[in-house]
């Protein structure tokens, strides 16, 4: 393949998502530099990040970038895996775009638009995806008539803010109004009705700067983590029809979106409930890259209109996911046996974190298990209430 000459910039935190983007780009001989929001963690101690810098927030981030690539021969490619920091760039595309080619939509302002989750609903509807009924709610609207149980999610990030909740399911009328109780009266949430899905899809890709659509596969996730991460489940090639491909294509053409993405339904027999797409590089694009397919390296090559055609964006197998760090919870909780959980993890072939070829990241992970794993089980329980206090005590993002 051709050499880029353009540098190739991965701006998020430094995660599991991040960690895989590393590893899908930083084997083909990129300039690649890693820009972290915070401070460096496990992903930046991958073989393949050489060339890191920390920044204390979005704003700094920011800064950085255009003082240091204000004269740059080549204009380098800009990846993001942060909704925060997707939407930051949507508001500042106006400055950033002569100087980087840039993921999001042509028209200033779309990703912000879409990235909530009440308006890609809504889009989604019009296009005849099937979706849960849904409404948006505050702390202070009116829930007569809503049906039980429910569901509620915060319908974007607050910035400067940790969200509530990620979501919570809702048996009855008090359930909800304590929920709204607690939350922000400027905040804005989603109020769906609860589908009771029998397993998770996501369909992961890209819309290449040639306007095409690729689609890496599918992921059919059936256990979780505490921290919201998917735990388990398979890649494969094949999705399933009741997440029709066309119409993924056609939300994307309809806001002119170019970059990575994924969407996510719940499934109950031969139908798909769309939950929400994430503008953005999903945090399991490195599944199905150890299952065969390397969209982001497609993006980039296509960003600088570059023959992308010998870059694999397809899935080649059917293979199965475990969580080989954090899966460990669902034992705890009596999910699954141990023997059974032992058994999976000897079948799976794609992990978070392990690769054989760069152990580094995994090892850094597996030293703060403990720590992470009651972390997560009194965020998942209490997380609601602990960010109220947050909030009282002045204790922004």
């Amino acid at each position: 393949m051709e050499t880029i000459k353009n540098p190739v910039i991965v701006w998020s935190i430094d995660d599991f998502n991040t960690l895989g983007l590393l590893r899908e780009l930083g084997q083909s001989g990129l300039d690649l530099v890693f820009l972290i929001k915070g401070k460096a963690g496990y992903a930046s101690k991958s073989k393949y990040c050489v060339n890191y810098v920390e920044t204390g927030s979005i704003q700094a981030g920011y800064e950085y970038l255009m003082a240091t690539y204000k004269s740059a021969d080549f204009k380098p490619v800009l990846i993001v895996a942060s909704d925060e920091i997707i939407t930051f760039v949507d508001q500042h595309r106006k400055e950033m775009e002569p100087l980087f080619i840039l993921p999001g939509t042509k028209e200033q302002g779309n990703i912000e638009k879409y990235i909530d989750k009440n308006t890609m609903t809504a889009l989604a509807e019009d296009i005849g995806i099937l979706c849960p009924q849904s409404k948006e709610v505050r702390w202070d609207s009116s829930i007569e008539g809503v049906k039980y149980p429910c569901l509620i999610k915060p319908s974007h990030q607050t910035e400067g803010h940790y969200n509530e909740f990620k979501f919570k399911i809702c048996q009855n009328e008090k359930e909800l109004k304590q929920t709204l109780r607690f939350v922000r009266h400027e905040s804005v949430f989603i109020l769906q009705q609860y589908i009771k899905k029998e397993k998770d899809l996501l369909v992961y890709g890209g819309r290449l700067y040639d306007g095409k659509t690729v689609i890496a596969g599918a992921m059919i996730r059936d256990r979780f983590a505490d921290s919201g991460s998917s735990s388990h489940g398979y890649i494969t090639c094949d999705v399933p029809e009741c997440a029709d491909t066309r119409k993924i294509a056609e939300f994307l053409e309809k806001i002119d979106y170019y970059g990575l993405f994924s969407f996510e339904y719940g499934m109950i027999g031969d139908k798909a409930y769309f939950f929400e797409v994430n503008l953005r590089n999903d945090g399991t694009s490195h599944y199905f890259f150890q299952a065969g397919a390397n969209i982001p390296l497609a993006y980039v090559y296509s960003c600088v209109g570059k023959d992308y055609s010998e870059i694999p964006v397809k899935t080649s197998k059917k293979a199965l996911f475990i969580d080989e760090v954090f899966d460990v919870e669902n034992v705890i909780k009596g999910v699954i046996s141990k023997e059974q959980w032992k058994k999976e993890m000897a079948e799976a072939t794609i992990f978070k974190y392990y690769d054989r070829e760069d152990q580094e990241p995994w090892k850094t992970v597996k030293k703060t298990r403990v720590k992470q794993i009651a972390q997560d089980f009194l965020l998942k329980k209490y997380r609601l209430y602990i960010v109220a206090l947050l909030d009282k005590l002045g204790l922004r993002k």
